[in-house]
């Protein structure tokens, strides 16, 4: 099967109103049409964190477990109370780390340093005593604590943003 076309020559006139292109002209328009142009629109809209909270009814479960634990008394009684942690505007950052959709990944990196801290300490603390040797136990014990800390709320909150 061949073209009709195939062994035909073709002659390209050059038109009376274009101008002739330099070089430079040419180059710069075959590089722009090697370009991919790609058309995307961009959305970007607050992730519904409470409206999925809810539907996975995580509110009602953590607040039946803290009153189970006893904690919401002692919170009360030893933590700061609601209109200290408005004065401070802890709940406008903490609406903002919410609705951050990079925040999942900050969290994972803390985590990642909080264990590599850790690490560092139990490598560079020396093991001459048995002092020592508890602190070393005990800041391995609180990175390991605080990664895992960090690992489970960058989870959680991926999963919220979701």
């Amino acid at each position: 099967m061949s073209s009709a076309l195939v062994g035909q020559r073709v002659a390209l006139k050059p038109s009376a109103t274009r101008k002739p292109k330099t070089g430079v002209q040419v180059i710069a328009a075959v590089q722009q049409a090697r370009k991919p142009q790609v058309a995307t629109k961009v959305v970007s809209k607050k992730p519904q964190v409470l409206t999925k909270a809810s539907e996975l009814r995580l509110l009602g479960k953590a607040v039946t477990a803290a009153e189970e634990l006893g904690l919401i008394g002692i919170i009360e009684s030893v933590g700061p109370s609601l209109s200290t942690i408005e004065k401070l505007g802890l709940l406008s950052k903490g609406e903002a780390l919410i609705y951050d959709r990079s925040a999942p990944g900050s969290i994972s990196a803390l985590g990642a340093v909080v264990a590599a801290v850790g690490a560092a300490a139990v490598y560079t603390i020396p093991d001459d005593s048995t002092t020592l040797v508890a602190l070393q136990v005990v800041l391995a014990g609180a990175c390991a604590l605080g990664l895992g800390a960090a690992l489970t709320g960058s989870s959680l909150l991926r999963k919220l943003q979701n």
